[in-house]
């Protein structure tokens, strides 16, 4: 991961760059590491990484454990719950500012990125899938106006992401549900047909994570919070990609 952090430094600051490792599963819930760590890895001063760590910690992404250290937070089923409640509630009304406004132009748009998706169904490149995912439904946000509205998904929701993330190496056909879900929106759009359906469809791919749960949670285990202890696991963690090593053992 070091080459890839040497790019990414390069004019971004350490928050941003630590918060998208943390959201894409570069780095492992539940590894334990100090702000020296930080400091080295990432190749800033003491100030910059303890500044991105609070913002972190606000965010409910790093965890500040009294005499144990700083941990990244393990999945808090709870919290996501309550972002997973925030994300539907906002791009819920969303939708509905869409079709409203929405101009044929933008069904080109979202078809290219569906193309994009079946590719990389096609070479299982999960963390390349979950971008796209993202980019598919910001489409709505912006063709709707609300960018901010957007804005305040992405910084409110990073532990919901992490598990929507995780929950594509569950099973093969996770990544095709997803890419079905979404043919059917814009089906649904292509045709004019009534806002009913559209959100039938959208509100199917929202809450499909919730049936996941019980099945991640028992496949990773240690990833998930256990009555708010972690286990410690050591900082070494911070220089190997979390997502590429559970995917290479399978």
């Amino acid at each position: 991961m070091s080459s890839d952090l040497e790019k990414k430094n390069e004019g971004t600051d350490v928050y941003t760059i630590l918060r998208d490792d943390i959201i894409s599963l570069r780095l492992r819930p539940g590894t334990f590491f100090s702000i020296k760590d930080i400091c080295e890895i990432y190749n800033v001063g003491r100030s910059p990484g303890r500044e991105a760590l609070i913002r972190l910690a606000q965010e409910g992404l790093v965890t500040f454990l009294p005499q144990r250290g700083t941990v990244i937070s393990t999945l808090d089923l709870e919290r996501i719950d309550d972002e997973h409640f925030i994300r539907k509630s906002i791009e819920e009304n969303v939708m509905k500012d869409f079709a409203a406004v929405f101009s044929p132009s933008v069904i080109l748009k979202l078809e290219d990125n569906l193309q994009e998706q079946r590719n990389c169904l096609k070479t299982k490149d999960t963390r390349q899938f979950f971008a796209l995912d993202e980019q598919f439904h910001r489409v709505f946000y912006e063709e709707a106006g609300r960018k901010h509205c957007a804005d305040v998904v992405d910084k409110e929701c990073g532990n919901y992401k992490r598990m929507r993330l995780l929950s594509f190496l569950l099973e093969d056909n996770i990544m095709e549900n997803a890419i079905e879900e979404h043919e059917a929106m814009v089906s649904a759009l292509s045709a004019r047909e009534d806002l009913e359906r559209l959100l039938f469809w959208f509100n199917l791919h929202v809450d499909r994570i919730k049936a996941q749960e019980r099945k991640l949670v028992k496949r990773f285990p240690d990833l998930f919070s256990r009555g708010g202890v972690q286990d410690r696991r050591e900082n070494n963690d911070l220089r190997t990609d979390f997502l590429l090593s559970i995917r290479s053992r399978g």
